[in-house]
């Protein structure tokens, strides 16, 4: 019998695992790193409370937006995945 079933089974279920914690990790510091420096910015232009929302919710838009970029070019990039 031959193994290769199981490994391309393993190498997909390696992928999908590895796009998630990537994904994860990039998401996490993308996000955190956008709405901070919202933060910071209103707090160098003294903006108060409300201008630093308003930069925090721009900046969380903004890692979004780079996460979803991120997952879209991820896919669209995976070598198993089947060409149209």
């Amino acid at each position: 019998m031959s193994d290769a079933p199981d490994q391309e089974f393993s190498s997909g279920l390696a992928r999908i695992v590895t796009l998630g914690s990537a994904t994860v990790l990039i998401a996490t510091q993308t996000i955190a790193a956008s709405v901070a420096g919202g933060w910071a910015i209103a707090g160098f232009l003294g903006l108060g409370e409300y201008g630093a929302y308003a930069l925090e919710a721009i900046g969380l838009c903004l890692g979004v937006w780079a996460v979803v970029t991120f997952v879209r070019t991820a896919l669209k990039n995976d070598p198993a995945r089947p060409r149209a």
